[in-house]
């Protein structure tokens, strides 16, 4: 992940002029105009596509004016977080981390434009960061992320794996290549989150190389869901087929503490625990009574 620490002399702000970019933004009230009849909203009502991993929300609204978006800003540049008649000026600081919105070393105003000094917009404001223009474009167009069943950490080591779709692979190998470029989270994003369903990728590790086809990226997804069995973020049950509640006589609600013996207490610790395809037996707790549930 690229970023960078700035500590500039507050005097320096007074060359940087942004004023034409208020007045051109100056239409920019509670959501973003991205086409003649869409916006784009952090928010999740009366939407038309929601994303739970960025927040974006697409709505229908008539526009007389759309942002305009461009790609590829470089680390250090002059940006600003523009809205109506509020602005916060600094630089470009870090950069999205995979779908961690970037951020500036200023504030991001919410449903905001993000702008260099030429008035260029390269994002949009959530808050606490923006999302990168090349995200809000394939959001809008295909309304989901890819995913090839791997989730890496910043150093493109394998953190956790779908044992379901993707084989032979072991917790830590790391990526060398993605599609004959060097792995980093750059092309992790732009060759898989921002893939298209059905694209071939691929992979190659210290170990192996792979070919995988991009599928939809599911929210809180675990390789349970093969099963038909869903958690939330605490690891509590919110779905579970009906042959299980019969044969072990639980329902949703219950929650899950181990797998194959081993305590889990987060999703992260849950699907590295999963991330295997023999003999997984997950442990629940319901109603103050452990089970044991062999899964095959």
């Amino acid at each position: 992940m690229k970023k960078l620490i700035f500590l500039f002399p507050l005097f320096l702000f007074a060359f940087v002029d942004f004023s034409p970019c208020l007045k051109k933004y100056s239409f920019i009230k509670n959501y973003i105009p991205v086409t003649k009849n869409l916006s784009i909203v952090f928010d999740n009502k009366n939407c038309i596509k929601y994303d739970p991993f960025t927040k974006m929300c697409l709505i229908k609204s008539k526009n007389k004016k759309v942002v305009k978006f461009y790609e590829n800003p470089k680390l250090a540049w002059w940006m600003a977080s523009i809205k109506k008649n509020k602005i916060y000026v600094g630089n470009f600081a870090e950069d999205m981390n995979f779908l961690t919105p970037a951020k500036l070393s200023v504030k991001s105003l919410k449903n905001s434009v993000i702008s260099d000094m030429f008035c260029r917009a390269y994002g949009i404001g959530r808050g606490e960061g923006f999302i990168k223009s090349e995200f809000v474009k394939h959001f809008i167009n295909y309304g989901y992320w890819g995913d090839i069943g791997i989730d890496v950490d910043e150093n493109m080591k394998i953190a956790s794996f779908d044992p379901f779709y993707v084989k032979n692979l072991s917790i830590g190998e790391k990526i060398i290549s993605i599609n004959n470029k060097k792995a980093t989270p750059e092309n992790f994003s732009k060759y898989i989150l921002l893939g298209k369903v059905g694209d071939i990728v691929k992979i190659k590790t210290d170990k192996h190389s792979y070919k995988i086809k991009i599928r939809k990226k599911i929210y809180k997804f675990t390789p349970l869901m093969h099963f038909g069995i869903y958690v939330d973020k605490n690891l509590i049950i919110t779905r579970l087929p009906e042959k299980l509640k019969e044969k072990y006589y639980i329902k949703e609600g219950a929650k899950i503490i181990k797998v194959n013996n081993q305590k889990v207490s987060t999703l992260k610790e849950l699907k590295k625990a999963l991330s295997t395809y023999k003999n997984v037996t997950i442990t629940l707790n319901f109603q103050g009574i452990n089970l044991n549930i062999p899964l095959r």
